[in-house]
């Protein structure tokens, strides 16, 4: 009997298995389906404001309407959007279902999964056409989306808050399409609006060993639940941040304080190029992707409240207290200024490299405190002066520029620094800094600075205050400047 059961329950085991790798297979197969069409030769690239983006247009509704997904107004699927673009006026088309949460008590509100279907159209190329597909950007997410409202579609039980599916236009050319659903849209509040997903290239899994969660940690608990589910679902999770991504449609969520999470598998296919056709991509990765996201944004759909992280919620704040730290390293010259001779020496190779921390004060201001060792000096009588320091150079940036939540700044600084010397030769003779030269300095720093995502690129002058000579005659006062470039953990 025993021998029986066991053979039963090992059938039943293989049974379904084989089911769920079936399951597995007629998913990748349709999505493969829905990138080989929005890709083909005949939709020219699904350039702004052409004829044949309308044919992408059109497929997009009638998957929409075939799973069953309500429409987004009494008119239909599409959003009508008028743009201006310089002194031309573009018509474009967001395509926009939805499906109602099987919970009443939190289905007035919404998740909204979307995938920009634009791309770059094509160019005229030695009298040939030369089609831009994008296969990967992003017939890709448009082809998961689909997915993804079928299977709620085909289990609405699973989704208890309901769910805006959109495909936007006119991302390409600005994130035109998803602002205008932001900020034009008289169907949805966008205050009802929990949590947002933008699946952006996700037709390379494998080649980009792996799948990146960008803007993850703006929900609260989010990148947690991102991991737990990966382990479960054998994702490889290469990354996950608390940052709304500012170059895909996530950004105009984000701006309003919406958790904004972009699904992307990383830019190896042929990004921006004729060659990213659809039989280069990974349908079994894609597969993969998309049931991960089916079990992730079931859980979230079901969680009594979405809420924002607090570090996002802080990032919305103007007058947010925010903290980072980084590596930084730079190069330039050094020289030794003597006010009252007729000469200056000539100066030589200067370098640093070591520390830094931030913090912001509000969008305006940021204090940065560095703590470097530095190698600098001077030419000299004997020679070379060259001494060895640690420096701690403390400076306030004014930013005169700051967009994308502090993401791209640029500033003037100014601010001092105390300098400690531990060693150096004057020639070929080791420094006294007992009775001739002092180890204590103080000075002054100006600069003009940028931040660009994770780097820095800063300008730095500084000048002594303090004089270098211990002896009466003689005044020295270190000036030095450096171009240098720093990196945000």
């Amino acid at each position: 009997m025993k021998s029986i059961l066991s053979c039963l329950f090992t059938l039943l085991l293989y049974l379904a298995i084989s089911a769920q790798d079936q399951n597995k297979t007629e998913l990748s197969q349709r999505l493969e389906r829905h990138v080989a069409f929005l890709s083909s030769d005949s939709l020219e690239g699904r350039g702004l404001g052409t004829k044949s983006k309308v044919y992408a247009m059109d497929y997009i509704k009638e998957q929409f309407q075939s799973i069953g997904l309500q429409p987004y107004d009494s008119a239909g699927y599409f959003q009508q959007i008028d743009l201006k673009l310089g002194s031309a006026r573009i018509p474009a088309v967001n395509v926009i279902g939805w499906l109602q949460g099987s919970n009443p008590t939190i289905n007035k509100e919404f998740i909204v999964i979307g995938a920009h279907y634009d791309h770059l159209g094509y160019n005229i190329k030695n009298g040939e056409k030369e089609i831009f597909h994008g296969a990967d950007d992003n017939a890709s997410g448009v082809a998961a989306m689909i997915e993804l409202a079928r299977y709620f579609s085909l289990n609405p039980d699973m989704v208890r808050r309901s769910v805006i599916f959109i495909a936007f236009d006119a991302e390409e050319s600005g994130l035109l399409g998803s602002n205008a659903f932001v900020k034009e849209n008289d169907r949805f509040e966008i205050s009802e609006i929990k949590a947002m997903f933008s699946l952006d290239m996700v037709g390379m899994y494998t080649a980009n060993n792996g799948l990146v969660l960008d803007g993850m940690g703006t929900l609260d608990n989010g990148e947690r639940l991102a991991r737990s589910k990966a382990s479960t679902q054998n994702i490889l999770l290469k990354r996950t941040t608390s940052e709304v991504g500012y170059r895909t449609d996530t950004w105009p969520f984000g701006e309003k304080g919406i958790p904004a999470i972009h699904v992307f598998t990383g830019s190896k296919s042929p990004y921006h190029k004729p060659e990213d056709t659809f039989e280069k991509l990974d349908y079994e990765g894609m597969a993969l992707v998309t049931d991960y996201l089916q079990e992730m944004i079931t859980e979230i759909s079901a969680m009594p409240e979405i809420n924002p992280s607090n570090h996002f919620e802080r990032m919305q704040n103007p007058w947010a207290i925010l903290f980072n730290a980084g590596i930084t390293a730079g190069s330039g010259s050094s020289r030794h200024k003597y006010p009252d001779e007729f000469y200056n020496p000539k100066g030589i190779f200067t370098y640093n490299a070591g520390l830094f921390m931030q913090l912001h004060i509000g969008r305006g201001l940021t204090l940065q405190p560095e703590v470097l060792y530095q190698s600098d000096g001077s030419k000299s009588p004997e020679g070379t002066f060259r001494r060895q320091s640690v420096i701690v150079p403390v400076n306030l940036h004014v930013n005169i520029v700051n967009q994308y939540h502090g993401m791209f700044k640029v500033y003037p600084f100014a601010g001092g620094y105390y300098l400690y010397s531990f060693d150096g030769k004057n020639g070929d003779e080791a420094i006294d800094f007992d009775d001739v030269f002092s180890k204590d300095e103080w000075g002054m720093n100006f600069g003009l600075g940028f931040d660009a995502m994770d780097w820095q690129v800063k300008f730095t002058w500084r000048r002594s205050l303090t004089n270098l000579s211990q002896t009466s005659e003689t005044e020295m006062f270190p000036s030095m400047w450096f171009l240098s470039v720093g990196y945000k953990f």
